[in-house]
């Protein structure tokens, strides 16, 4: 595990047949999601923006990249001690019940709550920006299917760094083999 890993509060979730308590599922799970959703809180004015993000497990972080302008930005930038959350999840098939009250859906969720800044030192930007890209273009090599990030790029992107203190996890998933589940988009296109 790494040096800096986040206190695991899954214990605290209502619905503890649904809650992770293995250690290593959370690191495991972020790393295989591609977007989630940064929350940032302004005057009681809750603030949510869906990005694309990498989380590095050595650091305990989830880094986040857009422009240096913005709500998310100022929000950010001009608050004395920032906090944030950030929540990814991924979903799978509709669980029907003989009440509608017990109808569910398959899906896993992380839930991760800390401290949020943006990054000023240049090369630790670059070295995150470059985590986007193996995590996002593994298939492409820098210098030769694309151009290797330039300083000008990396100084025009805000890099945000959330340090991540306590998260939880949850899944919740059918068996497979359950016959009565069914995707949502396949029933809509028979009607």
């Amino acid at each position: 595990m790494s040096e800096r890993t986040p206190e695991d509060v899954s214990d605290s979730i209502r619905y503890q047949g649904k809650a992770i308590d293995d250690s290593e599922w959370i690191p495991r799970f972020l790393a295989d999601q591609e977007t989630g959703v940064l929350g940032l809180v302004a005057d009681d004015d809750p603030h949510l923006v869906t990005q694309l993000f990498v989380y590095d497990a050595a650091a305990g972080a989830i880094f986040l990249h857009g422009a240096q302008a913005g709500r998310a930005h100022d929000l950010v930038t001009t608050s004395t001690q920032p906090r944030a959350s950030f929540t990814t999840s991924e979903q799978g098939r509709y669980v029907p019940a003989d009440q509608p009250v017990n109808f569910t859906v398959e899906y896993s969720s992380v839930v991760a709550n800390g401290s949020i800044d943006v990054l000023s030192d240049r090369e630790e930007k670059r070295r995150v920006l470059e985590l986007f890209m193996e995590k996002f273009a593994p298939h492409l090599t820098s210098g030769e299917e694309y151009d290797p990030i330039a300083a000008e790029s990396i100084d025009r992107t805000a890099v945000y760094r959330l340090d991540v203190e306590t998260w939880s996890g949850k899944s919740g998933w059918a068996d497979a083999d359950r016959s009565d589940t069914y995707d949502l988009d396949a029933v809509s296109d028979d009607q």
